[in-house]
């Protein structure tokens, strides 16, 4: 329900700060539940102890209420788009941070689902009606 121009720029913005910080919670679980070890709830034991996974884990806690806050004052169609940024911010941080190879397919469609994100910030006020 952003009435004006800086209502929907807020709106961005925590979407910006939910996208960033499951894009970075997802890349320090992935690396953390690499390091986990045992099975059943071995597993889980080494994960609960894992820093990567705990920090991972509360990242996505802080994206669940950001992009549930969004979601109050702004459309789902609005808000669910923006945050399919986190693919390309979660492709640079598994190239760059987890040293994954990124081949250029999975690039190609990074770069697809941003435009389509780009085209759908544009594309209304984000306002409910």
């Amino acid at each position: 329900m952003p009435e004006n121009n800086a209502e929907k720029w807020k709106v961005v913005l925590m979407v910006l700060i939910a996208t960033l910080a499951v894009s970075v919670g997802e890349t320090l679980l992935s690396k953390g539940m690499k390091q986990t070890t045992g099975e059943g709830l071995g597993v889980l034991r080494s994960a609960l102890t894992n820093g990567y996974v705990v920090g991972g884990t509360l990242l996505m806690m802080l994206y669940f209420g950001t992009y549930t806050a969004a979601l109050k004052v702004a459309d789902f169609s609005f808000v669910l788009p923006l945050t399919a940024l986190s693919y390309l911010i979660g492709g640079i941080l598994a190239k760059y941070y987890l040293k994954e190879d990124v081949n250029a397919m999975r690039w190609l469609g990074t770069f697809v689902i941003t435009a389509g994100v780009i085209i759908v910030g544009l594309g209304g006020d984000g306002s409910r009606k």
